[in-house]
């Protein structure tokens, strides 16, 4: 009789569901780079009168928000997620209250003054 194994899926990976190529997240910045793109185009456009300009100028702005949003990573974090974790360690506190001298301290030390 053949024995049955449970094997957990894969979750070190996102699963890429926009065609196969991106993930979620990477579509929907992808998504708010085209809208991005077409603000500028229609904003400038409608200010000069050259569609030219405007797509030289609106072109390269949605390109950078699809670019280091969706595929741009450091240490193997997206951006995004990386700017949400280092902003939220910065926030975090950096006295530690088992200090025997927590108590004692003044407050030109406690804030690097």
């Amino acid at each position: 009789m053949a024995r049955l194994y449970r094997v957990s899926a894969d979750t070190a990976e996102k699963e890429k569901i926009i065609g196969g190529i991106l993930t979620l997240a990477q579509g929907g910045w992808c998504a708010l780079g085209i809208v991005i793109a077409g603000l500028i185009f229609f904003i400038i456009s409608r200010l000069t009168r050259s569609a030219v300009l405007a797509l030289v100028l609106a072109l390269p702005a949605g390109g950078a928000v699809i670019y280091f949003f969706a595929f741009y990573r450091i240490m193997e974090l997206p951006l995004m997620t990386y700017l949400l974790y280092r902003r939220n360690m910065q926030k975090k506190t950096k006295l530690l209250v088992n200090d025997l001298r927590y108590g004692q301290r003044e407050k030109s030390d406690l804030f690097g003054g």
